[in-house]
């Protein structure tokens, strides 16, 4: 059982100890401690025992949400203090984060024979970070120094650890109608929604109506605002019959552009993060003002000097100050001075709908911001790079998810100059988008990125993890170039262009996905969409509707085989992909010996319905040279294959006339060539990769070289010309 355990008598109380008067000429060391204090405990843990799990007394999760905590004893001590807190709160590290009781959820003191702590009940899903002290009966300055104040960098001192994922929870809360002072909570009760889990009965209390059972509605702001406005009554709301009957409550006397925290809970089940269904984290809506302008300033004194170097801005702060920023509404936009350069040097969390671009005037003259995700310094040998963050970790008393209005990037250089890949010896791992594997659940209303150049992504662009669900909207990924990305591994993997996690059922980033004249120039991943191969219980309202259209694909993760277009192994029924007018651009210069591989897609099976739609037309592949030979078409599977390919569910209906599965016929299937094959070399103006010193496969390539070379050439007739295939940038 979690102890409280304040046994020392008030001598040693809470102003811990009584200082030491009479010693007045004692040493104190630079960093403000005596010479005698007494030595820093450790909690017991692998960093410090090398025995993992297998040391019994190891400081470990147990019972699914509950920790013990084990240490070693000091000599002399007359107690411990033993504190944790969020790991969000306190991942720099630094005493002055450590020591702000606003980031502390719980201080124990222990008497000097108690060498272990049972913590129950905390947040599931959840990093804690915890901390310890010896103390000595001389007071402070003599008690020890603190073991756990580590960022996490500093294996040797810090402790953290995860609580295991809750079970199943049903998502009986609902938004919508979201304005500026309220907002709607829509409580579906039904449980025959959720029998295919069979889990959920064995967790949750289903009456005679088979409806869940709740009787407390909580609405509280959020830690990000706590003097946001609630009333009162809602507090502790009383759910009556009449709000059942109705199937809705709306929530008035709020603050703008604020956010809250609402649970319906359970009374009769005394742990809170068992009574509570999902939690809902809604940000009201307030007006975005006019655009807000972030002007180009290089510090000549900036802590990170390589800003000077790279004349670049930093706006990292600005961004994420905007997240709990209340006089902001959501959707503000922020422009960049064109042709200026800015930087991250942290991990930007993006869970408050934006707008970032180079101001449109700068555009019109032909100029666009660059910004440096990163990749501009170096710690301890290698670069430090950087991601923005899909959503946010949780906070104090947050279970659930947040709802985020459109994240948008238009016309905008991102670069990571100094990046890594394999041929280096050793990759970076960054990406464009990440996501926090503890990150809350998200419902993300569209990710939009348009006329923007992103290059140095080594480990992937878009990538979402996490047991939580994410459920995005729409997704947009248009007029956009993608260059010297990839090559993370010997292979050329890392993640997917586009990685789903596939570990929620009620996950969904395909929903409306659609990716449109961009051109994704020899950058090899694993794949490009994938949802990490898992067959999971989808619910029949779950499909993929995914629109890969007029892109140019140089090269597409050529590096080795089994790299798939589409590797969608398990579709929900009722999907559809369309995957029209791309072009596969295979190329190489005569002295360059990797293989060419292009693979197309893995579809294993369509579950639900048994129904999905591959509408598929118009895609068209260069002449390459392979192993001696001249090729077209897929090297693996392609997309007319017998096996896990649209080709083996191709159907005529005789009855009906057409094609079911495939509605532009088996015909449209393989790609194409145009009536004469053509060489990217006869089509483009200089499309092979540049080698480089080092590995003999790995390539990169200038800006200025790659927008010129991919260019087509003049009086080119072919259908790729006539019929407008792929990226529209190269026509002229």
């Amino acid at each position: 059982m979690k102890r409280f355990i304040y046994i020392l008598s008030l001598t040693f109380g809470l102003g811990l100890f009584a200082s030491c008067e009479d010693d007045k000429s004692e040493m104190i060391s630079e960093d403000g401690y005596s010479v005698d204090r007494l030595f820093m405990p450790m909690f017991r843990c692998d960093n410090n025992t090398n025995k993992g799990d297998t040391d019994p007394y190891n400081c470990q999760v147990i019972n699914t949400n509950s920790v013990h905590l084990r240490w070693y004893g000091v000599k002399d001590a007359v107690g411990y203090e033993v504190k944790y807190a969020l790991m969000p709160n306190v991942t720099s590290g630094l005493a002055s984060d450590w020591e702000n009781p606003a980031n502390i959820l719980e201080t124990f003191i222990l008497g000097p024979d108690e060498l272990d702590l049972v913590i129950e009940n905390l947040q599931y899903n959840t990093d804690y970070r915890f901390a310890i002290r010896a103390l000595s009966e001389k007071g402070e300055g003599h008690h020890s120094k603190w073991y756990g104040y580590g960022s996490g960098r500093e294996w040797a001192d810090y402790l953290g650890l995860k609580t295991e994922p809750r079970y199943n929870i049903p998502e009986v809360l609902v938004f919508n109608n979201i304005q500026k002072n309220s907002f709607r909570v829509n409580l579906e009760m039904d449980a025959s929604v959720w029998e295919k889990d069979t889990t959920i009965a064995k967790n949750f209390e289903i009456n005679d109506k088979n409806e869940f059972v709740a009787h407390t509605l909580v609405v509280k702001p959020s830690a990000t605002n706590p003097d946001a406005l609630v009333d009162a009554k809602w507090s502790e709301y009383k759910l009556t019959a009449e709000d059942f009957e109705r199937g809705y409550i709306d929530i008035t006397g709020l603050s703008e552009n604020s956010v809250y925290t609402i649970d319906v809970k359970h009374d009769n089940v005394a742990v809170y993060w068992d009574a509570i269904y999902n939690t809902g984290v809604i940000r009201t809506d307030g007006t975005p003002g006019e655009p807000i302008l972030i002007k180009h300033f290089v510090d000549p004194k900036d802590t990170i000097p390589a800003a000077v170097t790279y004349n670049a801005c930093r706006i990292d702060t600005i961004l994420s100050n905007y997240n709990s920023d209340g006089s902001l509404a959501e959707g503000t936009i922020f422009y960049l001075e064109g042709g200026k350069n800015y930087y991250l040097i942290n991990n930007v969390s993006l869970c408050k709908g934006l707008t970032l671009a180079t101001n449109p005037a700068d555009v019109a003259k032909g100029l666009k911001a660059t910004v440096f995700m990163g990749g501009i310094d170096e710690v301890g040998g290698s670069p430090r790079t950087m991601n923005f963050m899909f959503g946010r970790q949780p906070q104090s008393g947050e279970l659930g998810g947040i709802n985020i209005k459109s994240l948008i990037f238009e016309n905008i250089n991102f670069d990571c100059p100094l990046a890594t890949n394999y041929g280096d010896g050793k990759a970076t791992g960054n990406y464009f988008i990440n996501m926090y594997s503890n990150g809350m659940a998200v419902t993300l209303q569209s990710f939009e990125m348009r006329g923007c150049a992103i290059q140095r992504a080594v480990r992937g662009f878009i990538r979402v993890q996490g047991a939580n669900r994410k459920q995005f909207e729409k997704v947009i990924i248009e007029d956009n170039i993608f260059y010297n990305c990839g090559f993370y591994d010997n292979n050329g993997r890392g993640y997917a262009w586009i990685a789903g996690d596939g570990s929620n059922a009620r996950s969904n980033i395909y929903t409306d996905f659609i990716v449109r004249s961009n051109t994704f120039y020899d950058s090899p991943r694993t794949c490009f969409f994938t949802d990490n191969g898992k067959s999971l219980a989808w619910g029949d309202d779950i499909h993929y509707f995914i629109t890969l259209e007029n892109n140019t694909f140089v090269n597409f993760s050529t590096r080795s085989s089994g790299r798939k277009i589409f590797d969608l192994r398990y579709l929900p029924g009722g999907s559809k992909l369309v995957c029209k007018k791309n072009l596969f651009v295979q190329t190489k210069a005569a002295e360059d010996t990797r293989n060419l591989y292009l693979e197309g897609i893995d579809v294993r099976e369509i579950y639900g319905s048994g129904l999905a739609e591959f509408d598929i037309a118009d895609n068209y592949v260069t002449l390459f040279e392979q192993e001696g030979a001249e090729k077209t078409g897929f090297t693996a599977a392609g997309f007319d294959a017998k096996k896990n390919a649209p080709g083996k569910w191709a159907e005529y209906d005789t009855e009906g006339s057409e094609w079911i599965y495939v509605p532009n016929g088996k015909e449209e299937l393989p790609l194409k060539t145009g009536a004469t094959p053509i060489k990217a070399t006869d089509l483009m103006v200089s499309p092979n990769p540049e080698k480089f010193e080092g590995d003999p496969d790995q390539h990169e390539r200038s800006t200025e070289s790659l927008f010129k070379g991919l260019k087509y050439k003049s009086g080119v007739n072919h259908e790729i010309v006539t019929e407008g295939i792929g990226d529209d940038e190269w026509w002229n």
